[in-house]
């Protein structure tokens, strides 16, 4: 078992999006939800049930047509976990605040050439409590401090760089859910479902 606050993952976190990811390394929105049921993050969501398409991350974008069509591919992530990608919603969307009394942890990069990488955002019941994006500097400061013992290592410098940045927080998130993202993480056939605007309006 690893050692959650002091572990690190066998790849490159941004490596693995950029060879597996297809388009995923110009933008992408990353959530991980604490729960294993996906029928019930699937209700909450308002997914479409006939949209339903077993498959992998590579058919998912020859499925998906893109915004503002929105979309979810989502699976198991670990033990009490589910990873989702989420397509054609922005950051805390209304779909994604709907999510209930669980963690719902959010990470958004709109590109380099648009609003860049957002913190990483803790959602719980429709509130986002603040971001647990590790911090510049050892010992510095954190939205919600609780997390601050994931951070060590993790600190992202004065200088952006989103590819770096991405690593890291990636790495966070695998600290905090109990595991990073690896080639059978990428290649995994996940669950595919629309998210038709009748549900939410916009």
């Amino acid at each position: 078992m690893m050692n959650r606050e002091q572990a690190l993952p066998a790849q490159d976190q941004w490596g693995l999006l950029a060879e597996y990811g297809h388009w995923l390394e110009f933008e992408f929105h990353s959530l991980w939800v604490e729960s294993d049921d996906q029928e019930e993050l699937a209700r909450l969501l308002g997914v479409d049930p006939g949209s339903r398409l077993e498959c992998d991350l590579q058919t998912v974008f020859t499925t998906y047509a893109g915004s503002p069509d929105k979309a979810v591919w989502m699976g198991p992530h670990a033990p009490g976990w589910t990873h989702m990608f989420a397509f054609g919603m922005y950051s805390f969307h209304p779909v994604i605040r709907n999510l209930g009394k669980r963690r719902v942890f959010e990470m958004y990069f709109a590109g380099e050439v648009g609003e860049g990488l957002e913190p990483l955002y803790l959602n719980y019941d429709g509130e986002q409590l603040g971001d647990v994006t590790p911090p510049d500097e050892a010992g510095g400061e954190m939205d919600i401090s609780d997390y601050l013992p994931y951070a060590a290592g993790l600190e992202l410098g004065t200088k952006r760089d989103h590819e770096r940045d991405i690593h890291l927080m990636f790495c966070m998130m695998g600290r905090i859910t109990g595991r990073f993202a690896d080639r059978d993480w990428w290649t995994a056939t996940r669950t595919f479902y629309r998210i038709p605007d009748s549900s939410w309006g916009r």
